[in-house]
Parts: C-alpha cells; structure tokens; sequence
C-alpha cells in the first residue's frame, strides 16, 4: 500500500506512523451516526480509501460524527486527509501529506519531513519535525487561521508569507542554501516557524 485517503467530514481523524508496521489497521468509533451515514473502505491499485458519507450528500445536517483513527507503516509514501470541521492529527508521520479542513485544527508531527501541502478556513496548523532532507516543500493556503512550523535546527529554511494583516516570525532566518521551502497565503492568519528542541 503505497498511498491512504481518508474523508471525514465531521469530528476527529487520527493518523498513528508505526515503524515496522506491515499494513494498516482501522478503528471507528461512532459518536452520531444515523442510519443513512455510512463508512466505507475501499481498495484500489495501492490505494486504500476511507471515508465517512451520508446518504442524501447534504453533509450540514447529517449527524455522522466520528473518531476514526489509523494505524499506518511509518514508511508509508502520501497521506491525503478532507475534513469539514473535523479534527486532523498525525503522528510518526514521515509520509508525504495533503490536507483540507474547513475548521478542523491540523497538528502533524513526525522524525522526517516530507513535501506537506494544505489548505484550512479558520482552523489552526501545527507542524513538527525533526530532520529535513535534501529538499521539500511547505505550502498552507488559510483563511484566518495561524500556522505554526517547528523544525529540527539544522534544517535549512526559506519563508515566504503573503498575507494582508497576519505576521511572519521567522527563528530559524532564510538560508540561499535552503532544504524546506515554507510558502503561506492567508487573509489574516499569521506564520510561526521555530525551532524544534529535540
């Protein structure tokens, strides 16, 4: 299995790296689920896809609220998470990752950082990491949301922030010789990149 998506919607999403982990494993707990939501799971050329649905695709009134956590190999390649409001959060996670959210807060953390794109309206963006490598990318898109990147202090970074009133705080500097290119749009959501004390 080369790549997870997983689609929910409404509460929380939880994406667990295990090292030596050979497969992935699913666990869904129900909070409100009436009798049109629907999980479904699904295989397909080294894909497998998870994702929460109601019956009438009107997602606002449906009552499908659920915590669906996933255990995945730590060597595992792309993860690509869709939530409303529901809440996003990884850890030992070294795969590469793309993320949507409405309101849901993201936090992602892992050893090695990999290529993250994401976009979010209001919620919050977390992300750690340890070690950077030869060359990556950090593209956030937000609204009003803040965005927050801690990295190892030997990585190599490069910020751009475009954004009409939220600030940049850099700790790390801009380095010509880069490893991580971090690049944010947003409204007003402000960018924080700091150094991860290990």
């Amino acid at each position: 299995m080369k790549k997870l998506e997983i689609k929910n919607p409404k509460g929380e999403i939880v994406v667990l790296g295990m090292k030596g982990a050979k497969k992935i494993a699913v666990k869904l707990e129900k909070v409100q689920f009436d009798s049109k939501c629907k999980f479904v799971q699904e295989e397909n050329a080294g894909k497998l896809l998870l994702s929460v649905v109601h019956e009438s695709g009107l997602f606002e009134k449906a009552n499908c609220v659920t915590k669906l956590t996933v255990t995945v190999p730590s060597s595992l390649e792309e993860i690509e998470v869709s939530a409303g409001s529901a809440q996003i959060k990884m850890g030992g996670v070294d795969s590469a990752v793309d993320f949507q959210t409405a309101t849901g807060n993201v936090d992602i953390k892992g050893e090695s950082l990999k290529s993250i794109s994401g976009k979010t309206g209001t919620g919050t963006i977390s992300l750690s990491y340890l070690n950077c490598p030869k060359r990556a990318d950090i593209d956030l898109i937000t609204a009003t949301g803040d965005a927050v990147v801690n990295l190892g202090p030997t990585c190599k970074i490069r910020a751009t922030h475009k954004s009409a009133t939220g600030d940049l705080f850099n700790e790390m500097g801009d380095n010509e010789d880069y490893q991580v290119l971090v690049a944010m749009k947003s409204a007003s959501g402000g960018l924080k990149i700091k150094k991860l004390s290990k």
